[in-house]
Formats: C-alpha cells, structure tokens, sequence
C-alpha cells in the first residue's frame, strides 16, 4: 500500500512539474499553454520570427457505399519564434485556431 501512494505522489509531482516547465516568462509576465495571441503579443511584444504552416490531419469518411476513404485536413499552425536574451534558450511557440498549444525551445541565444 504505502509503495502504491509513494508511486503515486512522485507521479504527481512529475505531472505538475512538467506542466510549469512549459512557460516563458517576457518582461515579467508568464505565458502558458492556452493563452491566445492577443495575450502573447501584449506580453511578449513581437516575436524574432512568424511562419505559418499546413498540419495535415487524416480524416476518415464512410463513403455510401460503405467503404472508407481516408482524407487529408490541412490546419494552419502560426509558428512564433522568440529570442528571450543571451544565455537563455530560443523558444518556439505553436498556435492552432489562435490559441497556444505548444512550446518548443531550442539552442540557447549565444
């Protein structure tokens, strides 16, 4: 019982602690997972670099005659690259229907 809850607690604190690690912190504000441009810009001001691209999504359709067709959907993901100061790491952040859903983060700015 007590390896159960010990299994547990890490679990726990493994969980929370990678949902703060995906923050970026810009002129004292913290951005996270969900906040939408708007948010970002006002925080965050421009990013380095914009890019826009197409997520192919399969889709698939019962066709009439009962068979199955498998189809692409293309979301647009706005790639949003900030260059946060020296020592620190570039950061990548990926917005789909306005919305931040990820970060990434890359070399750190020399």
């Amino acid at each position: 019982m007590k390896v159960t809850v010990g299994i547990a607690l890490s679990m726990a604190l493994f969980l929370t602690h990678s949902a703060h690690a995906e923050s970026l912190r810009c002129k004292g504000d913290i951005i996270d997972i969900g906040d939408t441009k708007i948010d970002v810009l006002r925080k965050c001001g421009e990013p380095a670099l914009k890019d826009t691209y197409c997520e192919k999504t399969p889709v698939r359709i019962k066709r009439a005659d009962g068979y199955w067709d498998t189809l692409e959907r293309c979301e647009n993901v706005d790639l949003w690259t900030y260059n946060p100061g020296k020592g620190q790491f570039w950061t990548n952040l990926y917005f789909k229907e306005g919305k931040l859903r990820e970060m990434r983060y890359g070399d750190r700015v020399d």
